[in-house]
């Protein structure tokens, strides 16, 4: 009869045990840290880089969020309804809606400060695509596969 005996064999099953949930904390991990700098990046183009900040409302609307273990999202929340003809454009009708409008010049000529109203109409909008989450994305398409792979070769080799 053969008789083998291995020491640090419980050490070792123990170790292999604990990978999988190390390997998901360091890849929930990174996914955490490289949304940040993805959803910073798009703030960035939102101040500037690609449209100029005006009242914050895009800018501040972009959130990151977890999907699953390691997946994440970044998407405007609220209710700012231009974000998606910004970042992919927009080229049709829109309807404008009725609405008092304050004006200080009239025909070309300054006049003493009167609302107006102006009713509901219709008007052809060409906007042109400003991507600014995409762009992100794409820029730190090689760091996110880089960023990956690090962990799991840092959590391996310990």
């Amino acid at each position: 009869m053969l008789d083998l005996q291995c020491d640090g064999l419980d050490r070792l099953s123990q170790r292999f045990s604990a990978m999988p949930q190390a390997i998901r904390a360091a890849l929930s991990q990174k996914r955490d840290a490289l949304a940040q700098s993805v959803l910073a990046s798009a703030q960035a183009k939102l101040s500037g880089e690609i449209l100029s900040l005006r009242s914050g409302r895009l800018h501040d609307s972009l959130q990151t969020n977890p999907i699953g273990d390691f997946g994440a999202a970044i998407f405007s929340a609220g209710d700012v309804k231009y974000a998606a003809a910004q970042e992919y454009g927009f080229d049709g009708e829109e309807t404008v809606s009725a609405h008092s409008r304050d004006i200080r010049e009239a025909f070309g000529k300054a006049i003493d400060p009167k609302s107006i109203f102006v009713a509901e109409f219709s008007r052809r909008m060409r906007l042109p695509e400003r991507s600014y989450l995409r762009s992100s994305l794409g820029e730190f398409e090689q760091d996110i596969l880089r960023g990956f792979s690090e962990a799991l070769e840092e959590v391996t080799q310990s």
